[in-house]
């Protein structure tokens, strides 16, 4: 994540650890990677969000995933990105 936000390591981790200012736009692309709205970020809003991500037997594959080593995950996500990249082409 720091490496997304442009920040280091260290900088990130005290953001998790202790109450720390950030600088707007920092706020805005925190919020953005994580996709919900800067005001869930800041607790002024008391809209739920919506967890995104597959439903049930595709969460549950996912689930199944994420527990592999990182260089498995790596090839099972080129071989879903190249499926759906081809959309419904193919009939099914």
């Amino acid at each position: 994540m720091a490496q997304r936000l442009g920040i280091k390591q260290q900088s990130y981790a005290a953001w998790e650890r202790r109450a720390v200012a950030l600088k707007p736009d920092q706020l805005a692309q925190l919020a953005d990677l994580l996709g919900v709205p800067v005001d869930a970020l800041v607790g002024k809003s008391s809209v739920r969000v919506r967890k995104g991500g597959p439903v049930g037997k595709v969460r549950q594959v996912f689930e199944q995933v994420s527990r592999l080593p990182l260089y498995r995950q790596r090839k099972i996500v080129e071989v879903v990105q190249a499926l759906v990249a081809q959309g419904g082409t193919n009939g099914h």
